[in-house]
């Protein structure tokens, strides 16, 4: 077994030369010596706690089901809608919030307006009706002239 403490930092190092070769084949995302060496020594000290202890600060997702909601709610409401207005009145940042409009929601832009990606049946077969109404209007004024 390679000693990971006390490792110098002279190539020719017998030690250093096993730990790069254990790297190299064991695992290429292997932790550093020096993250090694932390770790070892605060479970020396009898600090081993090896579960993550919960942190101060603002929580890692901000894709929660309440914001979701929200967003949701306000688009629903006002289909024009920036991201900068969603991103002041919701407090969370504008990557987040394209994030949820986009892969949560399934929104897209068109012509300034958020609008859901897949469309409904009704959806459809509204559009296609108006895409007929509007050829037969340029067919009978291209006949007309």
């Amino acid at each position: 077994m390679v000693s990971l403490h006390r490792v110098s930092h002279n190539t020719q190092d017998p030690v250093r030369t096993d730990l790069q070769q254990l790297q190299e084949i064991v695992c290429v995302e292997c932790p550093s010596r020096s993250t090694v060496e932390r770790r070892a020594t605060r479970l020396r000290s009898g600090d081993a706690v090896v579960i993550d202890l919960p942190r101060s600060g603002k929580p890692v997702s901000t894709t929660t089901s309440e914001n979701i909601a929200l967003i949701e709610s306000m688009v629903m409401e006002d289909k024009c809608i920036i991201v900068n207005q969603l991103e002041q009145s919701m407090g969370i940042s504008s990557g987040a919030i394209r994030t949820i409009l986009t892969t949560e929601l399934g929104y897209r832009t068109i012509c300034g307006k958020w609008v859901p990606h897949k469309l409904s049946e009704n959806q459809r077969l509204a559009r296609l009706n108006i895409a007929k109404k509007l050829l037969k209007l340029v067919r009978t004024a291209i006949l007309d002239t």
